[in-house]
């Protein structure tokens, strides 16, 4: 048989619990209830801490994309042929004005300075040949297959001593596709592809003057404008009679 012995519980003469007192707080006396905490302030949140990043957001993305804007600007515009500054049909005059930076190759007295080159285009002929004449220097050229060939004379006008390097004769077909927009004329070996082919130099000598150039373009293409330029962005264009 089991007995059950149940734990003498101290009495007020007995044995003392041991265990220390709760601590009170500063300044409270035994007995009283100390007061609750203060709550803690609610912790703001995501967007109220990021209200101010966020208000600005807008603002860095309108600056960024302008920054960008202009840097494209930068690098695109100088290039390529996108800004007409005369347009004529055959047999008027299309004056070209455009500003260049000298870097000084031909006449030392421009380097480093910008300057503005002034040509007169009149288009006097634009014609298909069937071959081309011999180069100035190297083998002669043979039209590939799948190619036509044009001949195309121009009367040229500037004050002599213009700066004519970089020249550019550029056809271009009903389509919008462009022939020849390469700086030199390859097909008859001649460098400057704007003076005439006993040119020594890129400057112009006579006040106005006849140049002659060959372009190749596809056989189906139908030609329909002559572009001058000298590498963009600005160009002149005359518009050629329907054929």
């Amino acid at each position: 048989m089991t007995t059950l012995v149940t734990p003498a519980v101290p009495g007020p003469g007995g044995e003392q619990d041991e265990r220390p007192a709760p601590s009170l707080p500063p300044g409270m006396l035994p007995g009283t209830i100390p007061p609750s905490p203060p709550p803690q302030a609610a912790r703001a949140g995501w967007w109220r801490r990021n209200v101010v990043w966020l208000v600005l957001l807008p603002v860095a993305v309108v600056v960024a994309a302008g920054a960008s804007s202009f840097r494209v600007w930068a690098f695109w515009w100088p290039t390529g042929l996108h800004h007409e500054v005369d347009r004529v049909t055959q047999g008027g005059v299309a004056h070209y004005a455009g500003e260049y930076y000298d870097l000084g190759l031909s006449l030392p007295e421009r380097a480093n300075t910008d300057v503005l080159r002034e040509v007169d285009m009149t288009v006097t002929n634009v014609e298909q040949v069937a071959t081309l004449p011999a180069p100035q220097f190297g083998d002669p050229v043979e039209v590939p297959d799948g190619s036509v060939a044009y001949q195309v004379q121009l009367q040229l006008a500037a004050e002599p001593q213009t700066d004519l390097s970089g020249c550019q004769i550029v056809l271009v077909a009903d389509d919008g596709t462009r022939y020849g927009e390469d700086t030199s004329d390859l097909l008859l070996g001649s460098v400057y592809r704007c003076l005439p082919p006993d040119a020594e130099d890129s400057l112009s000598v006579q006040p106005s003057w006849d140049v002659t150039s060959y372009v190749l373009v596809d056989a189906d293409a139908t030609i329909t404008q002559v572009w001058l330029a000298f590498g963009g962005p600005e160009y002149v264009r005359t518009d050629l009679p329907p054929r």
